[in-house]
């Protein structure tokens, strides 16, 4: 073998023929790892979309379902389709043995012993709780009870300083009645004698693609499109809202059925779409 064949290297063309075929090799293996990158954060995006979304639907689900009956009411602004839905949480609740009834006036209901939220016999020395026995519709449960002129009649009244008897499960308690002047009457009674306790509402509404929580505004006869709270953002990126497929709606109650509180919510990012369409089943026992 001659030296020039044993120290024989390559050729300018073989050089430029691996360099292509290195090239096209690392172009398939970058447009490869490209598309598992974007599949990877399309899936994550996904994912968070659909995990904000599904906490936000689930909260709206758990406190509707705790609302005191025929306490939910919807606002809609039929230019830009904002929606609200409101209503009052049920704070505690309780059965009754005697209430004042119409032809007396009384400054007290006799209910059977109760805990309140915090898992505690109730317990209320400054009280600005209202307690509300088998109201119609929600004109009869969004009553300020704390303010002058206080109301004397109706089926909700504020609850006077209580103080926690002992012992607390002894007997009956004598449930102290907010009036000016002093008593109360309720215009009816309740078929299961049930009383339920509540302060004051909270809010969701759909405004501008987000989804806002509002609670703390108080207590008002006309429901406002926008409380004057600060809100707490729930979920983001919801599709435009159209005028016959509004995300809340309300079907009252019948003989046959609870009332429902249908709600439809879509979420929308990068082109994909989650979409959240239930009824939420509300109380009936009245």
């Amino acid at each position: 073998m001659s030296f020039a064949a044993a120290n024989k290297g390559f050729t300018l063309i073989e050089l430029v023929i691996v360099i292509i075929l290195l090239g096209i090799m690392a172009a398939g293996i970058g447009g490869f790892v490209g598309l598992s990158t974007q599949t990877f954060v399309n899936v994550s995006e996904r994912d968070e979309l659909l995990a904000s979304a599904r906490f936000a639907v689930e909260r709206l689900n758990r406190e509707v379902s705790n609302a005191v009956p025929n306490s939910i009411r919807i606002k809609t602004d039929s230019d830009t389709n904002q929606q609200c839905l409101e209503f009052m949480p049920v704070k505690a609740s309780t059965s009754y043995t005697t209430i004042p009834m119409l032809g007396s006036s009384g400054l007290s209901m006799q209910v059977v012993p109760f805990r309140g939220e915090n898992g505690q016999f109730f317990n209320c020395p400054l009280c600005f709780y209202a307690i509300t026995v088998y109201p119609l519709d929600s004109s009869e449960i969004y009553i300020d009870v704390n303010n002058v002129p206080l109301p004397t009649s109706g089926q909700t009244v504020g609850i006077n300083s209580f103080f926690t008897p002992a012992p607390p499960d002894d007997s009956l308690w004598n449930l102290p009645l907010k009036g000016d002047p002093p008593g109360f009457t309720f215009t009816r009674s309740s078929p299961t004698q049930r009383a339920y306790i509540f302060d004051d509402p909270v809010a969701y509404c759909v405004d501008n693609n987000r989804l806002f929580r509002y609670e703390g505004h108080g207590v008002s006869q006309n429901q406002e499109l926008v409380p004057p709270t600060p809100a707490v953002l729930m979920a983001e990126n919801i599709v435009d809202i159209d005028a016959a497929d509004l995300p809340f709606s309300l079907e009252v109650p019948t003989l046959q059925r609870n009332a429902l509180v249908n709600v439809k919510l879509t979420f929308e990012r990068d082109d994909e779409q989650i979409v959240f369409d239930h009824a939420i089943h509300l109380k009936n026992v009245r």
